[in-house]
């Protein structure tokens, strides 16, 4: 529902030594509190550099950068300084020392000191001098004893330790560096899984986003952005990217021009000059080596969304008829437009499996809503309405003609979460087209606007929300469609439906990374067949954002799912899945169960993993994506930050960690995503001797 313009308001096996490892038993080591970001590429959430004096700030400095972003600083005045406030005072106990990354700019040297206050106008702590050279970055480390052990911080100064003017200079990766906590303890949990237990399938289609056509092919031909898109664990696409499913007329786009008989590309806002070409898709597709969906117009005809099907999927050889549609146009054969797509260099199909017609077809504008359609009921949405050239063809007869130029195709039905809601849009559809529709195709966004119960209530609601909407949809089809039980499909899914009313960017934050992860978690646990994020790339609430396509936490919950496995097993935990430890038990493969945790909390979690119904275990590897709040805009990948992560992921690399028998150990880290692979070792083969006959 979300919308860039106008709106509303497999896996590898481990290859371990075959050997038993200790478990990681007895009295827990005592533990780190977690580092506090204060800027990396952003300033962390509520920071603010408008306390600064005598100076010009840069936050978004591109160059130099030890990642995407610096800031860059200039003093206008002698001893101006760089003042990052925190809304909330913060407990100095907690941490060792304040460091931060200085680069000195071109030539000269800087001469700077460190220093904190306690409150928004509080005495300073000690001043500690520094330099910053030129041409080279340095980590500069303070320790809270230097700072004269300050009980707390309400804002962090670089100061111009001279009485002249200084020229630019840069600073990077600053954060508070945990102490020790005083106590060796940590909260515990006892994690139980059933590996011989019932399996549930989790299907990969559920690991879907949305690719939007105003991203631009030349966005789309980006060398960071294919490859940090082939790691993101993303299954397949929805293409042409929400309600400009309903505007985007396919040939007109293609062609950068629009076409008789066709519906424009986008007549109002006229996009044909630079929007992304079905072509452009496919390139991409293929460069990403990820499947595609793809929706088609309503407004059309389905003559012109068949000609669509066979642009994608048909060969050039393919004699099928499309045929005349009901407003005179000629949409020729199947292998007339697959020869248009191999003159534009795809000569192969493509083979999109997974269609809709229309897009949230039961808000159109005309009944106060936001999606140009013709209708707002759904008994016409699915039956067309009209005769002659004034008729308007409904789903039914769009999945005919399209699956009459590829039958593998499935083509789902626009449907809503509550089926008496809009209208009655939901019974209608599926009392008038639920025994044809093959998926049916529903948006779930958690919130209008954000809850009274802030992050909390965030956390909490997939564990409740998603048993309900499969209910409802279960229900609604006993009732109206004799009992059919059809896949559903969760094309659009988020924090927020209107993302103006994501005012504080939560989607752009490591709560959202939790929530996704843990909404991912319970589709595959009720049942659903396909589900679709929003949307891979966006400024704030995309799996990649900004310019430099920096990967946002909720990237990390695909990358974890993706090694998950595609069968789910029973597990318990005594922790609280809503509010602290969220757990998910899997089979990656004979000898390999996965375990995918959420720790929603500020605390490390201890937990005794307990195994039955598999065989010994031999030891396991871990990927964890962790944050220092839930406010953080970046996650460490395996103790990598954003900033220095490879484009592939390729250096952050798993960890090992001990198991042995039918037990481990493992402490999960405050405000992580984490995926244990949990190893047996293989069966025994006998050797066997192969001897040659020789017949005479």
């Amino acid at each position: 529902m979300i919308r860039w313009f106008t709106f509303l308001c497999g896996v590898l096996a481990l290859a371990l030594p075959a050997r038993h490892a200790p478990a990681l038993m007895g009295a827990v080591p005592q533990m780190p509190n977690a580092d506090l970001n204060v800027y990396a590429d952003a300033l962390a959430g509520g920071w603010d550099a408008g306390w600064s004096w005598d100076s010009t700030i840069n936050l978004d400095n591109t160059a130099p950068a030890r990642g995407t972003r610096s800031i860059a600083v200039t003093y206008s005045a002698g001893w101006a300084g760089l003042s990052l406030w925190s809304p909330n005072a913060i407990d100095a106990g907690l941490y060792s020392a304040v460091t931060l990354w200085v680069h000195g700019g071109a030539a000269g040297t800087r001469n700077l000191n460190l220093h904190t206050q306690p409150a928004d106008d509080g005495a300073a702590s000690a001043q500690v001098p520094f330099t910053a050279q030129a041409g080279a970055w340095k980590q500069i480390t303070v320790t809270m004893s230097q700072l004269g052990s300050p009980a707390q911080i309400k804002r962090i100064n670089v100061q111009n330790n001279s009485a002249s003017a200084q020229a630019v200079f840069y600073v990077d990766d600053i954060r508070l560096v945990g102490a020790v906590a005083s106590s060796p303890s940590s909260p515990t949990a006892t994690v139980r899984i059933q590996a011989g237990g019932a399996i549930t399938p989790v299907d990969v289609r559920l690991l879907g986003s949305n690719l939007a056509a105003w991203t631009g092919p030349a966005n789309f031909a980006s060398a960071t952005y294919r490859t940090r898109l082939a790691a993101s664990g993303v299954s397949v696409l929805r293409m042409p990217g929400g309600s400009w499913s309903n505007s985007y007329g396919w040939l007109s786009c293609e062609q950068r021009a629009n076409q008789p008989g066709a519906l424009p590309c986008d007549g109002d806002s006229d996009w044909k000059s630079w929007v992304a070409r079905p072509t452009d898709f496919i390139d991409l597709l293929q460069a990403v080596s990820k499947p595609g969906m793809w929706v088609v117009s309503l407004n059309g005809t389905s003559r012109e969304a068949a000609a669509a099907v066979a642009f994608f999927n048909a060969r050039i050889t393919d004699t099928t008829t499309i045929g005349t549609d009901i407003k005179g146009t000629n949409w020729y054969t199947a292998g007339h437009w697959a020869q248009l797509r191999a003159a534009h260099g795809n000569p192969d199909p493509l083979g999109i499996e997974l269609w809709g017609v229309g897009n949230e077809l039961f808000a159109p504008s005309q009944c106060g809503g936001w999606e140009p359609a013709w209708t707002c009921e759904g008994t016409e949405y699915a039956n067309g309405v009209g005769a002659g050239a004034a008729r308007h063809e409904g789903f039914i007869e769009f999945r005919t003609a399209m699956r009459a130029v590829d039958p593998a195709i499935q083509v789902g039905a626009v449907g809503v979460t509550d089926q008496g809601a809009w209208g009655n849009w939901g019974n209608e559809v599926i009392a008038a087209a639920g025994q044809a529709m093959d998926f049916y195709d529903v948006h779930q966004y958690a919130y209008w606007m954000p809850p009274a119960g802030g992050t909390a209530d965030v956390l909490a609601q997939p564990q409740g929300a998603w048993a309900g909407l499969k209910a409802n949809i279960t229900a609604a089809f006993d009732a109206h469609a004799g009992g059919r039980h059809i896949p559903i499909g969760v094309t659009e899914h988020n924090l927020f439906s209107v993302w103006n009313n994501d005012a504080d960017l939560w989607m752009a934050r490591a709560v959202d990374g939790l929530f996704v992860a843990d909404s991912i978690g319970q589709m595959a646990r009720h049942g659903f067949a396909l589900a679709n994020q929003w949307m891979v790339d966006h400024s704030h609430y995309g799996l990649l954002n900004d310019s430099a396509w920096r990967r946002s936490p909720q990237y990390f919950a695909f990358v974890l799912w993706s090694k998950f496995g595609q069968q789910m097993v029973p597990v318990t935990s005594t922790a609280s899945a809503a509010t602290t430890l969220s757990v998910y038990a899997g089979r990656v493969n004979s000898s390999t169960l996965s375990l995918l945790a959420i720790n929603k909390s500020a605390s490390p979690i201890t937990a005794t993993i307990d195994v039955a119904g598999f065989a010994p275990l031999i030891g396991g590897m871990a990927d964890v994506a962790g944050a220092t709040t839930l406010s953080d805009m970046v996650m460490r990948y395996n103790g990598v930050s954003e900033s220095a992560l490879s484009n592939d992921l390729s250096n952050a690399p798993s960890s090992p960690f001990s198991a042995s028998g039918s037990r481990a150990t493992y402490t999960f880290a405050p405000y992580s995503l984490t995926l244990l692979r949990l190893r047996a070792a293989p069966p025994n083969v006998s050797p066997r001797a192969f001897v040659p006959v020789i017949a005479e």
